[in-house]
């Protein structure tokens, strides 16, 4: 696949009334034709469960801004090598035909900030994109943790409890902030990636989006700064009503989708879930206490790729000084 991307000529021109937009026409032999076509001026890579949903949301509520949907969950995941990077580059630049005359042109994959176990993403994405605005949303390490556990549980691929299943690496690497920025700032320049906190979007729409939109060059005045769009809420999820026995194996499943509990409807969903609980995700002190440690020294590199340490008004329960 590689090879075929370098073998492919490309010109490149920029569109004199839409600023920061970048067309390139397909040179002869390439399989587009002579079509003229977009790719992204901007990706969100991440992190997962961190708000990048209600991110998604308020840009596409941005008249200047077209958001790219394809593969699970409207995710593109084109860079992932194990996801849709096979199926080429004509299908990642079918996903932004409609953009029309949009000035800020960009795709949402949480999935690109998991190099624990997708490797080689910013690689490819340097290779295809390499002017592109990276936007990282970050959220309290721990909460980030819990709400992906409970994510997992509710699509049914999670049986372990709460204290249990943390300490899997797959719930850890995620939120290995400066392991994950560490990766993409081997292949962008840091004025490239703009970082935002999840809790600073929640409580403070305006000071969150007013960065985001003028990282992504288009006006912040374009849309209500101070609505609050907050979507996925994991607490909100249901949870298998077998979840609660005590005495069933706990170990890893993978269900149909239509057997998922958070994709059955009606008498199914009545009789075989419940509302998910506080206590579903509540983790003993002395579990907080031992991710906190494991997390110590990847947040000391998270401040210094920021420049700066970890503000007091995100209120993350866990810190580099920990």
């Amino acid at each position: 696949m590689a090879g075929s991307m370098h073998r492919r000529r490309t010109i490149f021109s920029r569109v004199p009334d839409v600023p920061g937009r970048v067309w390139y026409l397909a040179a002869s032999g390439d399989d587009c034709g002579d079509k003229a076509l977009t790719l992204p001026t901007f990706v969100v890579i991440g992190a997962m469960k961190a708000g990048t949903v209600s991110l998604r949301h308020y840009l596409d509520e941005h008249p200047d801004v077209f958001l790219g949907r394809g593969g699970t969950l409207g995710e593109p995941n084109f860079f992932v090598a194990e996801d849709n990077w096979p199926r080429g580059r004509g299908w990642y630049e079918s996903l932004f035909d409609g953009a029309g005359r949009a000035a800020a042109i960009g795709e949402c994959s949480p999935c690109y900030t998991w190099a624990h176990v997708y490797r080689g993403v910013p690689e490819r994405m340097a290779q295809v994109v390499p002017e592109a605005r990276l936007v990282y949303v970050v959220r309290d390490p721990v909460a980030r943790m819990q709400s992906m556990y409970m994510h997992q549980v509710s699509a049914g691929r999670e049986r372990r409890r709460a204290e249990v299943a943390l300490l899997d690496e797959r719930y850890l690497g995620p939120s290995l902030y400066g392991f994950q920025l560490a990766a993409f700032l081997d292949h962008f320049d840091r004025s490239q990636v703009l970082v935002i906190a999840s809790e600073v979007l929640r409580d403070r729409p305006r000071e969150a989006l007013s960065a985001v939109f003028d990282h992504l060059a288009v006006d912040p005045a374009a849309i209500d700064l101070d609505q609050r769009l907050q979507d996925h809420r994991s607490a909100d999820k249901p949870v298998p009503r077998l979840h609660d026995l005590t005495w069933l194996p706990r170990r890893q499943v993978k269900l149909h989708p239509r057997w998922r509990p958070d994709q059955r409807t009606g008498l199914a969903r009545l009789l075989t879930t419940r509302r998910a609980r506080a206590d579903d995700s509540a983790i003993p002190r002395e579990l907080r206490d031992r991710l906190a440690e494991r997390l110590t020294a990847d947040l000391r590199r998270f401040e210094h790729l920021l420049g700066h340490q970890i503000p007091g008004h995100w209120r993350w329960s866990t810190s580099a000084s920990a």
